[in-house]
């Protein structure tokens, strides 16, 4: 099987659900959740352009599956990286709607790092 790569795995995962096909969506991204991304990789999926603002996020405790290689890269499990993403698209779409009623106040992860 070959790999997809990040930036392709967010446009179809996009299409789907656009499609209420989310069933899709969950068996593509368990298939692909065997391969960890780069930092820039997950920068890429998540639509920001620095792989330094990833890194920024992993110090704020956002991907907690990470880990260093043994030559000092950073690699992300892709699960982690769709949930910020998930969060991200949430507030996105708040945001377009006005909405600013805070994000559930029990749980401090629910707000987004800025980068």
């Amino acid at each position: 099987m070959t790999a997809i790569s990040p930036a392709l795995l967010s446009d179809v995962t996009a299409v789907l659900r656009q499609a209420g096909r989310s069933d899709l969506v969950d068996r593509l991204v368990a298939s692909a959740t065997a391969v960890p991304l780069t930092s820039k990789q997950a920068a890429t999926m998540l639509g920001v352009s620095s792989a330094n603002t990833v890194k920024n996020w992993l110090e704020g405790g956002w991907f907690p599956g990470a880990y260093q290689t043994a030559g000092g890269h950073w690699r992300f499990p892709l699960e982690d990286v769709e949930a910020v993403r998930s969060r991200l698209e949430d507030l996105r779409d708040r945001n377009s709607r006005s909405d600013l009623t805070p994000v559930d106040c029990g749980d401090a992860s629910a707000d987004l790092p800025l980068s």
